[in-house]
């Protein structure tokens, strides 16, 4: 049995793939197997079959990322799991990185991996990522256990509310603690924030600040595309409601379900705003009344009042 296994999902990337693979391939630790689960690709993933250690799961039809992590988890063998989609990379020592820590620190469920940009597009990207982490590793006040490695205790959930930067959705983690922390929701399209929300609720968990895991932005990505922002937002008020019913039925600790709330406030504000900057009004107000349903803000109430009055200052500028 091999030590790691490194989950692939794939779709219609079948150059990329190789790339992704060859840099499993250059890994300094050796113990591991891949798993591409091609999610319906035409045409379908075919591989040099020299590597026993490489093997691919098909899904007959496209079924998105989350259903294709859940296959590849379930045809694991490994103690460890890692996942690489197929059109990123990873630095040549991000297994061995990965596995010494959890080797030396055996109270962990799991550690994230800090991530590097590269792409033609990457500037952007690589600022975003470095003031959303700075932001998020203030709030989650980290305790440094060896150079380069940060644990977290509960304040990393109250961050992960806010946001979840990239390196938040880059887990290595331990096999049987996959079964406590769950599965990827296929119903939810920010399926790794939302795995990552559930990790820093249920799990013991630490941050590699090495950035190991190359992020390609060149416009290739399926989830970043503009016309996707509207459904991101959707999706993201969804999964707060969802987690908040849940808190609620007691599925999770009680001093949870204040802080669920006050989240699923904000990702309805998110979307009313979206509206509002693309004069939608009817719209921006239909999601503003749902974020004051869960918590009443002065600072919402003001775009309410936006909404009642007419937009006479842009007609008079006109």
């Amino acid at each position: 049995m091999p030590r790691a296994s490194v989950i692939i999902p794939s779709h219609n990337r079948p150059a990329l793939l190789i790339e992704a693979l060859n840099s499993v391939r250059a890994q300094t630790f050796g113990d591991w197997e891949a798993v591409i689960v091609d999610d319906g690709s035409i045409p379908p993933v075919a591989l040099d079959r020299e590597d026993a250690r490489v093997s691919v799961l098909r899904h007959a039809s496209a079924q998105g990322g989350a259903a294709a992590k859940n296959s590849g988890i379930g045809g694991a063998a490994g103690e460890i799991v890692a996942f690489l989609d197929d059109d990123d990379l990873w630095a040549p020592n991000y297994l061995q990185r990965a596995i010494d820590v959890l080797d030396r620190r055996p109270e962990l469920d799991l550690v994230f991996m800090g991530v590097s940009w590269f792409g033609e597009a990457s500037g952007w990207g690589r600022r975003s990522y470095e003031a959303s982490m700075a932001r998020s590793l203030s709030q989650a006040r980290g305790t440094q256990v060896e150079e380069g490695v940060l644990a977290f205790g509960e304040p990393l959930f109250d961050a992960l509310l806010t946001s979840v930067p990239m390196a938040f959705q880059r887990p290595v983690v331990r096999a049987r603690a996959m079964q406590r922390i769950g599965l990827y929701s296929p119903a939810s399209l920010l399926w790794d924030c939302d795995w990552a929300i559930r990790a820093a609720l249920k799990g013991r968990t630490a941050l590699i600040i090495d950035p190991l895991y190359r992020q390609r932005v060149e416009g290739q990505g399926y989830s970043s595309r503009t016309q996707r922002q509207y459904e991101h937002l959707v999706s993201g008020g969804e999964m707060m409601e969802r987690y908040l019913e849940e808190a609620r039925a007691g599925r999770y600790p009680r001093p949870a379900v204040p802080k669920f709330r006050r989240a699923t406030a904000k990702a309805w504000f998110d979307l009313a705003w979206f509206h509002y900057q693309r004069r939608e009004d009817r719209k921006a107000a239909r999601a503003l009344l749902r974020s004051e349903l869960r918590e009443l803000s002065l600072r919402r109430l003001r775009l309410l009042i936006r909404l009642a009055l007419p937009r006479m200052f842009s007609r008079d500028q006109a």
